[in-house]
Order: C-alpha cells, then structure tokens, then sequence
C-alpha cells in the first residue's frame, strides 16, 4: 500500500518515533547499570573457555553483543532479501527471525526477476511465487556452464515474458530450447550482445508456443544467424528496434524474414524498409507492416505483399508515393514529419516536414503546402464501402516566418468520407480541443453496438495524469451519415468491450487513487452506470466502527451504482493492513469480484 502524506501523520509519525528512541536509550542504560555492578551487589559467574571470558549458559542476563546477527541466516541473494523485508513491511536493520523465513517461502510476490546462474535460478525458485512473476531476464554465457541442466529444464516451466541477455555477447542457440514456456521474448536488451552461435540440437526446434519477438539494438546485419533461426519458428509478432548509439537511419531487409511463414506484423521502429530480391517476398504472409518510407525504399513491396492490409510509415524524402494509394484496400497511416522525438519550439517549421506536393493533389487536399500551413499525418480506411480519409494539418503564425523560423499556432483535424457519389466532411464541434501526436489514429469500430462499425479518432493526451479522449461519429441510419458525439468525446481513457456492450473508462485521480467507470449507449446518449473508486483513508476519514490496530493502514474501495445520471446507491469496503500482517478485508468477496478475470470492472 502506499504511504499516507499529511502534515499530521508526519507529525504522529515522528513523535512515536521519538518516545521509542527514548525508551530504548532509558533500557540500554539500566542495563548497562546492571552488568557493571554484577546484578545489584552479586557477583557474576564467568567461565573461562578457549577464546575467553563468557557468560554461563543459564544466566539470567545475555550479552547483547554476543547474539548472532540476523541477517546471517537469510538468503545470500540481495533481491531475495529485499523482497522478504518488504513482504513484512520491516527495515532492513530490523529482525527477521527463523519462523518468518520459513512462513514466506514459496509466498514472495515478484512482477519482474533477474536471473543470472542457474544456482540463482534454484534459490529464486524456492522463495518466490512463480505465479506472480510476469517478466524474466535471463543471462545466458556463449557455453552455458553457469547452468546445471536441471535448471536449464525448469525454465520449461515459466510461462511469462523472458528477455534473453548476455554478458559474453552472444547466446547460445541451445538456450532458446528450454523457453518452451514463454509466450514472448526479448533478445538482448543490451546493444552488446552482437547474434547467437551455434546451431539448434538436431530434432530440437524453436519454442513454437512463442509468437512475439523483439529484438534490440539492432543494426543493419546484425541479428543473422537469429533470423536464420527463426526462419522455422511460429513468430506472428516480431518488433525492431535500433541502436541508440548509431545516428544513421537503419535499414532492415524483407527478404530476412520471407521465410517466417507465420509472420504477420512486422515493426521496424525508426528503421526503413529495404528489398535485395523481389521475388523473396512473394510469400510472406505479413499483413501489417511499419517502418520509414525514404528515397532508397523499394515501393514494389505493396504489391508483392498479398496478404498486406495496413501500412504505417513515416515518410522522411520527397518521394513518389503512388502505389501506396493505387491500393485500394489498403489501410494507411502515414506521417510527414521528419522528426517526431524530443521536438523543441525551433524543430517546428518547413524543415521540419515532408512536404510532397503530388501526393497532396492525389488526395485532392485543398490548397498548397506552402506559407504556414503543412500536413502532418494522412490516413485512410474502409468500410462497407465507405472511405475515411483524415489529414491533420498544422497551421503557423504568419508573422514568425519573417523571423526565420515558424511557431506552430494550432492544429486542425478533419474527416473526409466517400460514399459512392457522396462526399461530405467530418469536424469536430466547436470547444473541443485536438492535440497532435504521434499516434492520432483513426479506426472503423461500432462504439453504440449497432451493428454497424463507426468513426473513432484519437484526440491526444491531456494533464499530468495522461488523460487520453476520442472523437466518436456513429452512423446514423436516418441520415445516412455520421454525426459527431459530445458524450462520447468526455469520456476520458475509453475502452470499447463489444462482448458486455458497454465503454469502459480508467484514470489516475492522485498517485495512490484509481478510479474506473461504466458507460452504456441509451437513447442516443452515453450514460454512467457505475464508478468504482480505489483509495487509502487519512486518519480523519476512516469510519469509527472499524477496528483499525496503531499505523496500520485503511484502503477503500468505493462503488457508486448509478440511475439516469444520479447516484442512486454507494456501496464500501475496506481493507486493514499492518505491518507484517495479512490485510483484513471487511468484504472480500466483493473485493475479489472487482479484480476477477473478466469482471464487471474488467
């Protein structure tokens, strides 16, 4: 649980703190008092052994400084240790005894572990709870021999995310057999890991359970002998990233993953999309594919790409880009802007855009890219026929070009939608705000679940608690059009579930306060059915009739059912917690419910 933060809690804290520092100094002395004077006038037995003076075993007084220290007996691993004294809530100079450590083994609760022997692997194994452990850092050396094969085959086990390091800059290639458990891995986090060595054991092959690959630190020809690994394998997923220590733009070449049969997303983050050989690619089955689109990117992939329904490129070069749009059916996000990390006031301006005018007059985009006006993103999609296409423009004061540079005033979204004949525009009403970003993706999704998909475009992110909105527009059968919904556009973080029907809402009230809300579709209007708010209590507001020990702490959990907009029940529950002690919860049924695989809060 988090700490409580008020002046008075402090000033409580601190107090107590005090008293029991004077107590103990108050015992200390008297104690001290008693051994110099021989217990009161009586002499004291000593018996003389070979390393000196001692106490006779049955004496009533024991030398404080003869005890063994504590921290002896735990485990001789930092992460282990740490995690023992944070399930007890205790500091580190506190005394953890024999029974508590044998309480706790099996029970420690680990989101992420870092594993770098096998004998550390054994000792981890027997103190955490595995269920608990969502993510996993291996370090394999280029022979294993920091691994016993019993430990090797209890990796098997593990059914979270692994990301696979190294110390020796490469990793074995017989390593990947014995993660037949995860569903995900990360290769080489560090940039110094440069490929594997060696071949798979014959009859072994690449985990096949594992459908996500990321690979890290990438360089144009680094990672071959992986690629040539997993030419076999089951990956679906697999995600680039480039070397942050490089300036130069990376490429990366289709042709290395042709023979990934299964491979069907295809993310190349800030790295262009390069061919050898056209007739390599034939096959792939990838559907959607991103990366940077320069003067040097072969556009033919389009085409050899069969199975290819969306493109998300950054377009860094004044280019052609005709075959992107001769595709139909193929959903675009495209991205004008040179530079999207880190932008500063002076980034912003003409040179900061890929200003591609035959493209512009493709897409009949009125006007001309020129004086202080530039589109920044492009994106296309279908449906039953229709066509979205949406530009965000950025506009810039007209005076700020005199000065050699230009400072963006404001940014403009709209929706153009083609329906046969019919051609019509989508805005925004007027007051609500629109945030440019990286990722202001529009989608077809059926947000009133009739039936019939609708128009959702992410608005940007807003406030210190990254409070993410949409514009929704849902079709409406009498006009045959799309209209704008203002309710839709309060909603603040919103998630679509099409199985309950409803939209789902979260957000950060303060760091250790969540809430989450229940909308539905009624009339034609979103309305809350339900918010559900988690916070801990500050001495003054928990209720008297709970029972509450000295510093423990008091969470709640808040659930106000709502009816036509007002609310109509509030329903509590608590839990106590204190330190060293397993929570109390005043209903845990109810709490369980709130956290439950597919419950009513999601």
């Amino acid at each position: 649980m988090k700490d409580r933060a008020s002046k008075k809690q402090i000033e409580y804290v601190c107090g107590n703190a005090l008293i029991r520092s004077l107590r103990k100094r108050i015992v200390f002395f008297m104690v001290f008092i008693v051994c110099l004077f021989g217990g009161c006038g009586q002499v004291q037995r000593e018996v003389r052994g070979e390393t000196g003076i001692k106490e006779e075993p049955g004496s009533e007084e024991e030398s404080m400084t003869d005890k063994e220290p504590v921290t002896q007996a735990l485990p001789d691993n930092d992460s282990i240790k740490e995690s023992i004294y944070d399930y007890y809530g205790k500091e580190d100079h506190e005394e953890i005894n024999e029974e508590e450590m044998e309480a706790v083994k099996g029970k420690l609760p680990a989101y992420f572990l870092t594993v770098h022997s096998g004998e550390e692997f054994a000792l981890m194994r027997e103190w955490y709870d595995w269920d608990s452990v969502q993510s996993l850092i291996v370090y394999f050396s280029g022979d294993l021999k920091e691994w016993q094969e019993e430990d090797l085959l209890a990796l098997k086990q593990y059914h979270g995310s692994v990301t696979v390091e190294s110390d020796a800059g490469t990793v074995p290639a017989r390593a990947f057999t014995y993660l037949t458990g995860a569903q995900e891995v990360y290769l080489f986090a560090s940039t110094d890991v440069s490929d594997v060595t060696g071949i798979l054991p014959e009859g072994a092959c690449f985990p096949t359970q594992m459908k996500a690959v990321t690979l890290f630190g990438y360089q144009e020809g680094k990672y071959a002998e992986l690629l040539r690994l997993l030419q076999d394998s089951q990956v679906e997923t697999m995600t680039v990233r480039p070397d942050a220590r490089t300036e130069e733009t990376q490429n990366f070449w289709l042709d290395d993953v042709s023979g990934i049969g299964t491979l069907k997303v295809l993310t190349l983050q800030d790295i262009a999309i390069r061919i050898r050989d056209e007739a390599a690619i034939d096959g792939s089955g990838i559907e959607r594919i991103e990366g940077f689109i320069d003067r040097d990117t072969d556009l033919c992939f389009v085409e050899r790409l069969a199975h290819l329904e969306e493109i998300t490129s950054r377009i860094v070069d004044v280019r052609d880009l005709s075959p992107l749009m001769e595709r139909k059916e193929l959903a675009l996000y495209l991205e004008f802007y040179k530079k999207t990390k880190e932008f500063s006031q002076e980034d912003y301006g003409g040179s900061n855009y890929t200003v591609c005018p035959d493209f512009e007059r493709m897409v009949s985009l009125p006007g001309e890219a020129e004086g202080n006006r530039f589109l920044g993103i492009y994106q296309r999609r279908e449906d039953q026929g229709r066509v979205a296409e949406c530009f965000i423009i950025d506009w810039f004061s007209e005076a700020s070009d005199q000065e050699g540079e230009l400072r963006m005033m404001d940014t403009e979204p709209w929706i153009r939608v083609t329906e046969g004949s019919a051609v019509y525009e989508l805005r925004p009403e007027e007051g609500y705000g629109f945030l440019a970003g990286i990722r202001n993706r529009m989608t077809f999704e059926d947000i009133n679940f009739d039936g019939v998909k609708d128009i959702v475009l992410e608005a940007g992110s807003y406030g210190t608690q990254a409070l993410t909105y949409k514009y929704g527009w849902i079709w409406e059968q009498t006009s045959g059009r799309y209209e704008f919904s203002p309710a839709f556009a309060g909603i603040g973080n919103p998630v679509i579930d099409a199985e309950q029907q409803l939209v789902r809402s979260s957000w950060r009230n303060w760091a250790a306060s969540h809430s989450w809300a229940i909308y539905r579709y009624v009339d034609g209007q979103f309305v809350m059915q339900g918010k559900l708010t988690e916070e801990p209590l500050f001495e003054e507001d928990i209720p008297p009739e709970l029972e509450v020990p000295e510093d423990a702490e008091v969470w709640r959990w808040q659930e106000e059912i709502m009816e036509d907009g007002e609310v109509a029940e509030v329903i509590n529950s608590y839990a106590i917690e204190a330190e060293g002690e397993e929570a109390i919860y005043t209903d845990s049924e109810r709490y369980e419910s709130y956290y439950a695989k597919d419950s009513y809060w999601g």
